[in-house]
């Protein structure tokens, strides 16, 4: 992903609105591009703390946007081992129906 990309997603994680691959590529991309972890900080910080001016609320932005990410990596973690999972269940499930079909096949000749 490049920085200009990188922008184009910036406001969807702010929002919560990135998922899936999109997510992964930016998380990577800002932990390895100061510049545009920069940049979504600053977004990042500007939306919550108008919020909570708001509101009135105490808050400690830096933390909660670490945290944030945090979550959204185990997301992603979590993600990418369903998919996993999901692969082997297919796979064992193919392989069981072409041993079906070898077995009734023998059977029926």
């Amino acid at each position: 992903m490049t920085c200009q990309e990188s922008e184009q997603y910036i406001q969807e994680f702010v929002d919560d609105a990135l998922t899936g691959e999109r997510l992964e590529v930016f998380l990577w991309h800002i932990s390895n591009c100061k510049a545009c972890y920069n940049e979504m900080e600053t977004s990042y910080l500007l939306k919550e703390a108008l919020a909570r001016l708001e509101d009135g609320t105490s808050f400690d932005l830096h933390s909660e946007l670490k945290e944030k990410i945090q979550i959204m990596e185990q997301y992603i973690r979590w993600h990418n081992l369903a998919a996993v999972v999901r692969r082997i269940i297919l796979t064992v499930a193919g392989l069981f129906l072409v041993w079906e079909m070898m077995y009734l096949y023998l059977y029926y000749l």
